[in-house]
C-alpha cells in the first residue's frame, strides 16, 4: 500500500485520509483488530471512528481535528467478542481458539481430548468436543442417509460419524450447533486414525449455559438416562464423567 510505504499510519482517520479504502472496510478492519497496534483508545473506539470519523483524502486542506476522536470512552472488546468479530470478517479465530472458552465444561463432562484418542483401545465409549468444521451427507450405495462431521478441539481433528438411527434425536444439534458434544463408541480407522460413532449429540452452548446455571446435569440427562439407557437403547454416559468440580453441577 503506497500511503503505508510512506509513513506509517498513526491512527484510523490518518488511514482513512491515505488509503483509497471504503468505509465498510475500514469499519471490517476496525472490527477485526487491523488497527489494535494504533493505540487510539480500545477497539470499540477505533471502530466508531471508523463509521463517523469525516477524512477527506490527503492533500486536502485538513488537520488531524477533522477525524474526531469519539466523545466517550467506549468499554472495550471482551475476549468473546474479539473472537466473534473475527469470525465474522476473517471466517477463523485467529486470536484464540474458540474451544478454549470451554475449557472448565470440557473438564466437568470428561471429554477426551483429538490427542488422546490414538491411545484408546477401539470400542472405548468416549465424550468427544470441538467446533464443527466440516459436515457432508454423501450417497451411500446402501441407500442409508449418514453425516460425516469433523470437529476440531484445539488439539487436532477428530471424524464423528452419526448412522441413520441416531439421526432422529440429534439432526437438529449436528446441523445448527457450531460446537458440539458427542458421546459415542471409538473405531480405529488404521494403525493411528480413530472415529467416533455418535451415540448422543449436545450443542457445547447450551450445556455451557446449563453449567451457569448450575443445571449441567439436567441438560445431559434431556439427551440421554444417566447411567442407563438413552432414548434409542444405547449405553449413557456414566455418571463419572459429571464429577464434582467448581462451577459443576455434578
Amino acid at each position: 500500500m503506497r500511503g503505508r510505504a510512506e509513513r506509517p499510519f498513526t491512527e484510523v482517520g490518518d488511514f482513512m485520509r491515505r488509503a483509497v479504502v471504503s468505509r465498510p472496510v475500514t469499519e471490517a478492519l476496525a472490527h477485526a483488530g487491523a488497527f489494535d497496534g494504533l493505540g487510539e483508545g480500545n477497539r470499540r473506539n477505533r471502530v466508531y471512528t471508523a463509521m463517523t470519523a469525516e477524512a477527506p483524502r490527503e492533500g486536502d486542506q485538513l488537520t488531524l481535528s477533522d477525524a474526531v476522536a469519539p466523545a466517550h470512552a467506549f468499554k472495550d472488546y471482551s475476549d468473546a467478542e474479539v473472537v466473534r468479530a473475527e469470525l465474522e470478517v476473517l471466517g477463523m479465530d485467529a486470536s484464540r481458539h474458540i474451544v478454549s472458552f470451554f475449557e472448565p465444561l470440557l473438564a466437568d463432562l470428561g471429554v477426551t481430548r483429538t490427542k488422546d484418542l490414538g491411545a484408546l483401545r477401539g470400542g472405548t465409549k468416549v465424550m468427544v468436543a470441538g467446533v464443527k468444521v466440516a459436515s457432508q451427507t454423501p450417497a451411500i450405495r446402501s441407500g442409508q442417509r449418514i453425516i460425516f462431521l469433523t470437529l476440531d478441539d484445539a488439539t487436532g481433528p477428530v471424524e464423528v460419524t452419526v448412522f441413520e438411527s441416531v439421526q432422529p434425536k440429534v439432526a437438529k444439534t449436528v446441523f445448527h450447533g457450531y460446537a458440539l458434544a458427542v458421546w459415542g463408541e471409538l473405531r480405529r480407522t488404521g494403525v493411528r486414525g480413530v472415529s467416533i460413532i455418535a451415540e448422543e449429540v449436545w450443542d457445547l452452548t447450551t450445556l455451557h449455559g446449563a453449567r451457569g446455571r448450575g443445571e449441567l446435569r439436567t441438560a445431559l440427562d434431556e439427551g440421554a438416562g444417566v447411567g442407563g439407557a438413552s432414548r434409542e437403547g444405547h449405553a449413557a454416559p456414566p455418571r463419572r464423567l459429571w464429577h464434582a468440580s467448581g462451577g459443576s453441577a455434578g
